[in-house]
């Protein structure tokens, strides 16, 4: 009984990392922040989905100051919501095509703004991992 149990357990663990994790895009530079996104589900899917915008300053942890803005094809700007102090925001947006729709952000610190975009599926041609 216990062999069989410890195999379950393996069979389980071998399925959970084998599970596709989606695809992200490449985290883009900004001042001293490195941005990039999440989404849930990892496999985006066509209706509402969660965007977590990660912003990861290259010295000393996340930084208070940071505004997110977010929108997609279908949405208007709206603003992302901080997750606690690590430097995470988040915001449910709706998707309707997932290999063609796009996240938008707009980041605003210090006064300064910038604006980038994140493909939400790899680019035509290219396989996802």
């Amino acid at each position: 009984m216990m062999r069989v149990t410890y195999m379950l357990a393996v069979i389980l663990l071998f399925s959970a990392c084998s599970a596709d994790q989606g695809w992200t895009p490449p985290a883009q530079q900004w001042q001293n922040m490195s941005i990039r996104i999440e989404t849930r589900p990892t496999q985006l899917v066509r209706g509402m989905n969660e965007f977590l915008i990660i912003a990861d300053r290259q010295q000393s942890g996340f930084s208070s100051d940071l505004m997110v803005d977010v929108r997609t094809e279908h949405s208007a700007w709206k603003q992302a919501m901080p997750d606690g102090a690590l430097g995470v925001f988040r915001r449910a947006l709706p998707i309707k095509d997932v290999l063609h729709d796009h996240l938008y952000v707009r980041l605003l610190r210090k006064g300064e703004t910038r604006e980038m975009v994140f493909a939400l599926a790899p680019p035509e041609g290219k396989k996802m991992p």
